[in-house]
């Protein structure tokens, strides 16, 4: 029967073919069950998990992503390489179109300069017409978060999330680029230490910091992660690169300070000073896409934030150490 039905397939296609000369590239024949659709992290709720994740058309789609700085300099720069990258495309002119099945949905990995390639050979494959394109990512070679009905799964701290849209898109060319423009849906903090009278620090220990409570949920629609309103129970490790911090966590929004603890060695003395410090969060929001920078003075018995700020968003190394621009 399979033998019969399989013959039968490729007969209709081959008549097609000769009726039809201009259409000689016919995807169907050499597509499986698994074909495109890459290596998939969602799952099959309404969010365009079907099994033809390429979407089955015939105009390649490809895609090059780069992060914008939302303040100060308002620039861009490729994605780093390795990074992964979830793209979901939807028809345009949909209301509601995340909460529907997805048209094609595919993971990409970045290479040098930003070029994404589709991960286990995936290609994304679009018909004629407009489609709206989401993007997801955590901006590490991890695994971007599961969606379902354009929700996300419940998401956690220590994570840039990243996220794209572009609405109502024209494909209609047999090969066409998008550029993709990501943006930060998490929230930062980082702290520049600095020597207060008569204190010499020599280096940072430990630093932690309360976060927010996690569990919060991204819309795919609005990339917008509702903000905590309260501190999760445990304190997180900061990153340390010489006397800068960083921290990397879901958007907060609470009048009650942070508690921050610094261990550390000062004035050439063997044993570690620790000090135990609120942080006032500034006007009461820790807001997605900002990354907030502390100058704090360390002084025998406390510490002062004379000065804090909305500066570019620190990147950071691959054990979570800041690299500041120089």
């Amino acid at each position: 029967m399979k033998t019969v039905g399989l013959s039968l397939i490729v007969a209709v296609m081959t008549a097609m073919m000769v009726a039809l000369p201009g259409c000689s590239k016919i995807y169907i024949i050499e597509w499986t069950e698994n074909s495109g659709a890459g290596s998939q992290e969602t799952d099959d709720s309404g969010d365009g998990t079907q099994d033809d994740g390429s979407g089955l058309g015939t105009n390649l789609v490809a895609f090059h992503a780069s992060v914008e700085s939302l303040n100060m300099t308002k620039s861009m720069s490729p994605i780093s390489a390795d990074t992964r990258v979830l793209v979901f495309a939807y028809h345009g002119s949909t209301d509601n179109a995340t909460s529907t099945s997805a048209v094609a949905r595919g993971t990409y990995i970045a290479q040098q300069a930003g070029t994404l390639t589709g991960d286990s050979g995936y290609k994304m494959l679009l018909s004629n017409g407009t489609f709206d394109f989401y993007a997801v990512s955590t901006n590490t070679s991890g695994i971007p978060p599961v969606f379902s009905n354009g929700i996300s799964a419940k998401l956690v701290n220590g994570v840039d999330y990243l996220w794209w849209n572009l609405d109502n898109y024209d494909i209609n060319g047999p090969q066409i680029t998008v550029p993709i423009v990501l943006n930060h849906s998490a929230t930062q903090i980082s702290f520049e230490i600095d020597h207060g009278e008569g204190m010499y620090v020599q280096d940072i220990v430990s630093a932690t910091i309360t976060v927010s409570k996690p569990g919060a949920q991204m819309d795919l629609s609005t990339g917008v992660i509702p903000p905590a309103t309260e501190y999760d129970s445990t304190p997180a490790q900061m990153g340390i690169n010489g006397l800068k911090l960083q921290y990397t966590m879901l958007p907060l929004k609470t009048d009650q300070p942070m508690k921050l603890v610094l261990k550390l060695h000062a004035n050439g003395e063997p044993d570690v000073k620790t000090y135990e410090v609120d942080v006032p969060v500034p006007d009461g929001e820790l807001a997605a896409g900002n990354s907030y920078r502390f100058r704090a003075v360390i002084d025998a018995d406390n510490v002062s934030f004379p000065q804090v700020g909305v500066s570019d968003w620190v990147d950071v190394d691959e054990t979570g150490n800041p690299l500041y621009p120089h």
